[in-house]
């Protein structure tokens, strides 16, 4: 059987385990001076996609370099992420195999004690190239990531992007949709599935992003520093998600950050 990295124990069958919920948190304060709001760029607007949400933040003590790694290295720390709120995290093609582009994972979380999981029995999440990059700005560095149907329509996507500022750096997390779909992905057709009349939350809809954002200064210090200089390119995978402009509206990676080459 094919080794899947993935974050450590959990409750199995996962979608079972609402009886714990997340922790009390302080939402982290917001950039000074503040950051321009993000507007959607042509494409986006051309494909007739909403945003949903966008949130900014200024992390304390967390640098660039910390998040570049982070989104590389999740199972280090997925459960230290939302505590009581991540069920579940395993990889369906690692960074260090696929590189980081080609990357994807599958998630469950919960939105709250007592409430049933979202996701289901899993929500892929693949990692998107910048030809999905919905707006006319952008920070210094980005991750996009987004989920299909089963007809490989595109759903939705959410849009990390941060750079360095004075303590610690300057963070936006987006979220945006394409109302144009014509079925919804397998995890709400599973939910549909086992009840017509249920309702998703989505985590843009609650204080779940919120709550993630606010964990990253209590955790990525330390377990970046800890991580920091072991020799295994294949366990602890280097990536550079600097981003520069390439038109009025585009932008591309600096770093191919491919497969690990032993």
């Amino acid at each position: 059987m094919e080794y899947q990295p993935n974050a450590g124990q959990t409750y199995v069958p996962f979608q079972d385990n609402i009886n714990v919920g997340p922790l009390p948190f302080t939402p982290l304060p917001k950039p000074d001076p503040a950051l321009p709001d993000l507007e959607l760029n042509q494409m986006a607007r051309n494909k007739g996609y909403i945003l949903n949400a966008q949130n900014h933040h200024f992390l304390p003590g967390v640098t660039p370099e910390m998040l570049d790694w982070w989104w590389a290295n999740m199972e280090k720390g997925y459960y230290l992420w939302a505590p009581g709120s991540h069920k579940r995290f395993n990889w369906v093609r690692p960074p260090w195999k696929y590189g980081y582009l080609n990357s994807a994972h599958i998630i469950a979380e919960s939105l709250g004690k007592g409430i049933p999981i979202f996701g289901g029995s899993g929500v892929q999440i693949n990692r998107l190239d910048l030809s999905y990059y919905p707006f006319t700005t952008a920070l210094e560095h980005v991750s996009c990531e987004g989920v299909f149907n089963d007809k490989g329509e595109f759903v939705d996507s959410t849009i990390h992007m941060w750079q360095a500022a004075p303590g610690g750096c300057v963070h936006i997390d987006a979220s945006i949709a394409n109302p144009n779909i014509s079925e919804p992905p397998a995890f709400v057709k599973e939910a549909l599935a086992a009840d017509p009349n249920a309702k998703p939350v989505p985590s843009w809809a609650s204080d779940h992003g919120e709550y993630e954002t606010s964990r990253w200064p209590e955790f990525l210090p330390i377990l970046y520093n800890l991580w920091k200089g072991h020799p295994d390119p294949t366990q602890n995978v280097f990536c550079d998600l600097r981003v520069r402009q390439t038109g009025p509206e585009t932008w591309e990676y600096l770093c191919e950050n491919g497969p690990v080459q032993l």
